[in-house]
Parts: structure tokens; sequence; C-alpha cells
């Protein structure tokens, strides 16, 4: 019997920095022979490019919402994945299958523990679980999916604890701890936790937790319902639940023009003020019109703007930007319409409304 090889489940929270953690482990030497599956909602996927400047053992799910849809995909491509490497002979020693970050873990884990195909190839190796060091103690006070997540990890990663607060930084810890106390606690400053996590063995007794919890929901109807995630709530409040999963929805738009940098701050000035917090995440590839950055990743969690990130080169054949807002209640014509802030080549002009906005006219001189 051939050695099956390790899988680890990567989960978190919209914007808590699951990309970046596994960016950070893809340009370590000790991540040679790993393989990486993207899943991404919508029907734009800009995650899986940029991983793949690193490197070019990515694949991605974008057909929907892994713990929904997609336990068959799941399974035909980490075979996929494995059959190919040996054909190639390539060495292959470990899969991460990045999900999306409004996935429940339970379903992903009754695919990769429960499936008789998969596991003659594949060993769930562990859960990693990212928890955004400024947005946490929110997220977890107001998104179910977050406590879930947190409930199933054997590894949690504290993001961008640079960024937070010392005493909410004291407090999330202790949340954290206290809704899961067998897991391992980790913090990470721009994916610098990286090796310590992915090099890590997992098991023991929140893995049986987590395996305890699969059996007692295995009986279970599960909604295939878009992000209609209410059959495994432990707490008995799935209904409210699914219809908080029935407002959130998942935008993406393309732009064909350059975009000058006062653009970016107006259309961010503009939809922050619009949604607040209400828009979950945001992210894009750019197309900047910007000698010394061409080429930007930008990412957004609620209000927080996370400064763009240049990238080394365009990625696919596709020129155009692209833009993903994941959000509750967006409304796809008004966020149609801020786009044309993304024109705005006059520094401080930030319109709050789009009316506002109807007064700029563009000049076009990309």
């Amino acid at each position: 019997m051939s050695v099956r090889v390790d899988c680890d489940l990567l989960t978190g929270y919209l914007g808590s920095g699951k990309t970046t953690l596994l960016n950070a482990w893809l340009r370590s030497p000790l991540s040679a022979g790993t393989a990486v599956v993207v899943n991404e909602v919508g029907d734009i996927g800009i995650d899986q490019l940029v991983l793949a400047q690193v490197t070019d053992n990515v694949m991605l799910l974008e057909s929907g919402c892994l713990c929904c849809t997609l336990s068959g995909t799941l399974r035909e491509t980490l075979l996929d994945v494995c059959a190919t490497a040996r054909t190639r002979g390539t060495p292959l020693s470990r899969i991460v299958v990045e999900t999306t970050g409004l996935a429940e873990p339970l379903p992903i884990l009754h695919s990769l523990l429960g499936d008789k195909i998969l596991a003659d190839s594949i060993a769930l190796n562990q859960v990693i679980v990212t928890v955004d060091g400024q947005q946490g103690l929110r997220q977890l006070a107001t998104q179910p999916e977050s406590v879930r997540q947190l409930a199933a990890a054997e590894c949690v990663v504290i993001t961008k604890a640079d960024l937070a607060p010392p005493d909410d930084l004291r407090r999330l810890r202790q949340a954290v701890v206290s809704m899961n106390p067998t897991a391992v606690l980790r913090e990470s400053v721009a994916g610098n936790a990286a090796d310590a996590t992915f090099t890590a063995a997992a098991g023991g007794p929140q893995r049986q937790a987590v395996h305890a919890a699969m059996a007692a929901t295995r009986a279970e109807p599960h909604s295939h319902d878009h992000h209609a995630h209410d059959a495994h709530d432990a707490h008995g409040d799935g209904h409210a639940h699914s219809l908080f999963h029935s407002r959130v929805s998942t935008l993406g738009f393309y732009i064909d023009h350059l975009i000058p940098w006062p653009g970016l701050a107006a259309w961010w000035h503009l939809v922050s003020n619009h949604y607040g917090d209400n828009l979950l995440r945001g992210k894009g590839l750019l197309r900047m019109q910007d000698p010394v950055r061409p080429f930007v990743f930008m990412q957004t969690v609620g209000k927080v703007f996370h400064p763009p990130g240049p990238v080394d080169t365009w990625p696919d054949p596709d020129p155009r930007s692209r833009l993903v807002c994941i959000g509750v209640d967006l409304d796809p014509a008004w966020l149609e319409q801020s786009l044309a802030a993304l024109r705005i080549d006059e520094p401080g002009f930030l319109p709050a409304t789009l009316a506002e906005l109807s007064s700029f006219v563009p000049t076009h001189s990309e």
C-alpha cells in the first residue's frame, strides 16, 4: 500500500489571514512537496492567483462552497492531485485545502475523514483555523461560522498580532482558550508562524472531540442552499444562522481600465461609508496607474482597509482587474455604479454617496 499524503484543512473567517499564512508557508524551503486546493465562492477566483505567484501546484474549486456542494468534487480533486504527482514522479508530502471564509468545517471533515475512497490516499493531519487579531472578538460575538470554525480547530493561529491593541489581544487569547482549550494556540505577524504551524503533527483530544461532533451530526440532513448552514447548529439557533446566511452574497466585477490611487481611495471610502461592517470582505487583483507598483493585491475586512501589496507579475492572460465583495445585503446595481469611483484621479475627492460620485466627470486619462 502506498504511503498516504497528509492533508491540512485551513479555514477561518473572512479576511482572517488564511492566504497570508499559506503564502508564507509556500515561500519556505520546508514546504517542498506541498500542493494547494483553494475553494472560493462566486464567479471570480483571486486567492489561487496570489498563491500561484509562489507555486504552480495550486488548484481552484470555484463552483460553490465546499461544505454545501463540493464534497464529490473535493474527492476527485484530491485524488487527481495524488495521481498526477505519481505519474510525474513529483514528490508530494502534503496537501493544504484552503476553504472559503464562510465554510462550515464539520461537513468538510466528513468528506476528508469519512470517505472510504480517499482513505487509501489521504490522511487528515490537522485542522488549522486563523482568527483575526483585530476583528476576532467582534466576529466571535456576531458571526456563528467563526465560532464553529474555532470549535473544530486543532491549531488556532491569531493573525495580525502586531496590529491588535494589547488588551484586545489578551481578551482574544482568553476567548480562544475558553472556547477550545485543547487546540494549539499560535500568534502570527505577516505569516511568520507558518513554518511552526504547517510542520506540526496534530491529533489528540481535539481530534477526538471533532470526531464525536461529526458522529453526533452524521444522521442529520445538511442544507444544500448556498450558505444556508443551519443543519449542524450546536446552540439550537440554526434558523437565525440560516437567515443570516441567506443575506450573505458574493459579487465579482471586472475593470477594464487602469486604476489611479485616488480612485481606489475614493471607491473604498464610498463603499465603506455605505455598507460599514456589512461588507464582510473585499479583495481585488488590480492594475494600477502606477509605473512603480503596476499590479497590486488589495483586501479589506469590515471597515479595515489593508495596504495593498505589490504583485510581481500579472498572473493570467486576462488583463482586466477584478474585485470581489462578500457581504450582507449587498446590492449588485449599487456596487456596479460605485465602480465609477475607480476612475477618480483627483486626490482628496472622497464621495460618501452615489449622488456625490455622480458629480465627478472622469478624464479617462489612463
